[in-house]
């Protein structure tokens, strides 16, 4: 049974402090009929995510119009989830084999995209239930389709009501998860667009609350473009930053020098607004730039007029400071569908390298079911070499604040908390330096907003944050597994790092047809997507992408060269609301208010660039060279132990060594590790191996300062099972004249048992002889199920069973196979073919 409307509360945080008209909504749900009768899901059908959150406060007004036009996705799962995981991470991880071996264009829906089969079998089952497929669709893990709200709430089960909410902006939601039937609920992610009450918010800030402060910022010569006097003027009198300002602040001036500024990249910005052409021309024509700037409309696209200045801000940032890249801008409409409709437009289109968004909601708001439709999409990017920033919030750490009333809790905005996506939290500028001079953006005071940042309730910490140097601090006090329910270790921390966001010393832009200034994590994003297309297009990465940068990010900070990288963000917090006990502060290295901090894009000697273009940074490594086809004890009765060897590189000055085990007939459990000796020691061995089980050991080296490499390819080995318990075989041979035969069968060199077939027209029988030398537990399978376990208790010169086998009347052919079940493992003796006669 699936979750009901979540009213006001979700897992274990109150998120509203009104009351939903929970009994209005039960009446709605028994008043539905067929369509919203529980007792039809059954166990031929199964219910899919969860129903929307429902702020405290809304307000349901009835039942939706069965007329009213439907806009619906049904996103499917890839054949193989933990194939494209694991391809998406070591693409991206420096020191993998497949490191920066991206998918080509056009291979991910061969390679991972849901079989024809399932695609085929979804299809059918839509319209069986009423609902017929929109047609041709360009993204391979969506079926659209086009109905009505009578229509979906029929074929989903699910009642659908209007509600009016806190705000007074109206909308629909559906009061249970949508069911489909069984046999195809597991090929599916989500179903999208059910419901229309989240809308995304950009997450761009005009400071309008609080006086402009003049600012003081000298002119720089950056070697980019260069304002006119109208954005330089206005930056001046309202407090904001020039795009050569904030080229100088982070670094930009040597790529300009040696001629990088994004020739030859596409930076893909996600819009759910429009924007007014004639701003970025009149930006433009300021700057003296010329970037291509053009539009792809999604689901009839955004509108028209010149939108809330995020689209401008987003726009206008990445031409200042990467003025020769080509920008498309995706303008879809602000529906659930419309949101993941634009994500995979650009996705799927696979002409982007960099891909920006600066909208996001609350992760406590969202469908798991949604949430979890996006992350593949990331992963998908992730697999084709695109990179993806986006703005960790403007609430601070508690991000669910003012989205619908006010709400303190601890929270994150999606899609920044995403495992697969860089996001990026804010920074107060307050001198250009070099170095410049930043603390972590929180203008409580003037309720201007503060940069997102904390533990996502969603996501687990993926391997890039908790396999980071512990000099970094990515694992620190702060650090919880509770929120997202990790099983062991620690959830997600955002953001991975940062930029300029506070309004008070923001961005200049021209919005509305007027220079301006807007802040917020916003404007942060898109200055990241620019370091982005400046690494893509620089002759450091040789016409390599840089893909999804997070692995690369945090071991870049992890080394030598962090303070060449990055400048550290080490004063203030992102407690907003000023009720979390100031969560989260900024400190020495990782932080959850600013990241590993914000960009030094070039430096002598180095810069983030550089390591962001380095083909795998130098790190200590390590081989297995054991264990090989020996053992450090013969085989025999019992336990035996297993010899392990590993060697390292000149930067290797201590070792980690795991294993993992599966039995005989069983799959890997999880790593565990291995102790050594001594920190250098470079051989082990396992104690109480099991015989029939299989042992998968590898290494890594671990630098001076804590630096850790990359996992080694394993080495395994299958400790033999002790077979000498059962008797030597015989070899077949047929009995003449009879409707039957007899023997004995001796796989390879193996002894084993031997077997007795007697085959008659209807019916089967075997007689098993075993001749054990001692103690021995047998089991006789046909195929994968057991069909009897014999224990022995001592040597014996026969002992003989019988075993009718009343099914294999109907079958004509199969294998039966004797097996030694010993100390909890299983291996195959040898096997008998039995054929009807």
């Amino acid at each position: 049974m699936g979750r009901g409307l979540r009213a006001g509360i979700r897992g274990r945080r109150a998120l509203g402090a009104g009351a939903l008209a929970v009994g209005l909504i039960g009446s709605l749900v028994g008043a539905a009929g067929p369509a919203g009768a529980e007792a039809r899901t059954g166990p031929a059908s199964a219910r899919i995510g969860a129903a929307p959150f429902v702020p405290g406060g809304a307000e349901v007004l009835g039942a939706l119009s069965d007329a009213t036009p439907l806009r619906l996705d049904v996103v499917l799962r890839p054949r193989d989830p933990a194939a494209l995981a694991a391809f998406a991470t070591a693409v991206s991880t420096p020191g993998s084999p497949s490191y920066r071996h991206y998918l080509a264009p056009g291979q991910f829906a061969a390679t991972f995209g849901p079989t024809p089969a399932a695609v085929g079998a979804v299809e059918r089952a839509l319209r069986a239930i009423g609902l017929a497929p929109a047609g041709a669709n360009a993204d391979p893990l969506a079926i659209a389709v086009q109905t009505t709200a009578g229509a979906a709430s029929h074929a989903f089960a699910t009642p659908l009501v209007r509600l009016r909410l806190p705000s007074g902006r109206v909308g629909f939601a559906n009061t249970l998860p949508p069911r489909l039937p069984a046999s195809v609920a597991p090929f599916v992610e989500a179903v999208i667009g059910l419901d229309s009450l989240h809308p995304e918010a950009p997450l761009a800030i005009r400071a309008s609350r609080a006086p402009r402060r003049p600012l003081l910022a000298p002119h720089v010569a950056t070697g980019g473009p260069q304002p006119c006097s109208a954005a330089s003027a206005t930056g001046q009198l309202e407090g904001g930053y020039t795009a050569d300002q904030l080229a100088s602040a982070y670094g930009m001036s040597a790529l300009y020098a040696a001629g990088d500024l994004g020739a030859g990249v596409t930076v893909a910005l996600y819009e759910l607004e429009p924007n007014l052409p004639s701003d970025i021309a009149a930006y433009q024509s300021c700057y003296g730039t010329s970037a291509a700037v053009s539009y792809v409309a999604i689901d009839g696209g955004a509108g028209t007029g010149a939108g809330a200045g995020e689209a401008a801000l987003d726009i206008e940032d990445v031409i200042g400071l990467a003025p020769r890249a080509s920008i498309q801008v995706y303008d879809g409409p602000n529906s659930a569908t419309g949101q993941y409709d634009t994500y995979a437009a650009i996705v799927n289109a696979d002409a982007a390298r960099v891909i920006s968004t600066s909208w996001g909601i609350c992760e406590a708001y969202a469908d798991p079911a949604e949430l979890q439709a996006e992350n593949t999409l990331f992963q998908q990017a992730a697999a084709q070499g695109q990179t993806v920033v986006a703005a960790a919030g403007d609430s601070g750490s508690e991000d669910c604040d003012q989205q619908y009333q006010p709400n303190p809790s601890l929270a994150v905005d999606d899609p920044a908390s995403q495992p697969f996506v860089t996001g990026v939290g804010g920074t107060t500028l307050s001198t250009l330096g070099p170095p410049p001079v930043e603390q972590a953006w929180n203008d409580a005071a003037s309720g201007n907003g503060a940069g997102g940042g904390g533990v996502s309730a969603v996501w687990p910490m993926p391997s890039y944050q908790s396999g980071a140097p512990a000099s970094l601090n990515v694992v620190n006090a702060n650090s919880s597994g509770t929120p997202c329910g990790a099983a062991s270790g620690y959830c997600r921390e955002v953001p991975d790092v940062s930029a300029a966001a506070d309004p008070s010393t923001g961005y200049v832009v021209r919005y509305a047809g007027s220079w301006g200034v807007i802040g917020g994590t916003s404007a942060a994003a898109p200055l990241w997507a620019a370091i982005a297309a400046l690494a893509d297009a620089s002759s450091s990465c040789a016409g390599a992408s840089v893909g999804f940068m997070n692995p690369t990010l945090y071991q870049v900070a992890g080394g030598s060269g962090y303070a060449l990288a990055f400048d550290d963000v080490t004063t203030g917090n992102n407690d907003y609301t000023g009720t979390n006990g100031g969560l989260f502060p900024a400190g020495s290295g990782y932080d959850m208010a600013t990241g590993l901090g914000t960009p030094v894009a070039s430096a002598s000697g180095g810069g983030l660039v550089a390591g962001l273009c380095a083909q795998g940074v130098a790190l200590p490594a390590a081989t297995m060279t054991s264990p090989s086809a020996g053992f450090t004890s013969p085989p025999g009765p019992g336990p035996v132990a297993i010899g392990v060897g590993w060697s390292g590189n000149a930067d290797a000055s201590s070792f980690a060594v795991r294993y993992r085990m599966a039995r005989a007939g069983g799959s890997f459990g999880s790593y565990a590790p291995l102790a050594t000796a001594s920190p250098s020691a470079t051989s082990t061995s396992i104690a109480g191996a099991l015989p029939g089980a299989t042992y998968c050991v590898s290494a890594r080296g671990i630098g001076a300062t804590s630096v850790a490499g990359p996992w080694s390819a394993e080495r395994c080995t299958a400790v033999p099972l002790d077979d000498r318990q059962l008797g030597r075989s015989r070899g077949w041979y047929p009995r003449s004249g009879s409707a039957w035969f007899e023997g004995t069968y001796l796989a390879g060199s193996k002894r084993g048992s031997w077997v007795d077939a007697r085959v008659r027209a209807r019916r089967v029988a075997l007689v098993v002889g075993l001749s054990p030398s001692g103690p021995a537990v047998v089991g006789v399978y046909w195929g994968s199920t057991l069909l009897k376990r014999v224990r022995l208790y001592a040597k014996a010169a026969r002992a003989d069973f019988v075993l009718p086998i009343a099914t294999f009347a109907s079958i004509r052919s199969g294998t039966i196979r004797v097996v030694l079940l010993s100390q909890g493992a299983r291996a195959e003796i040898d096997g008998i073919a039995v054929s009807r006669v």
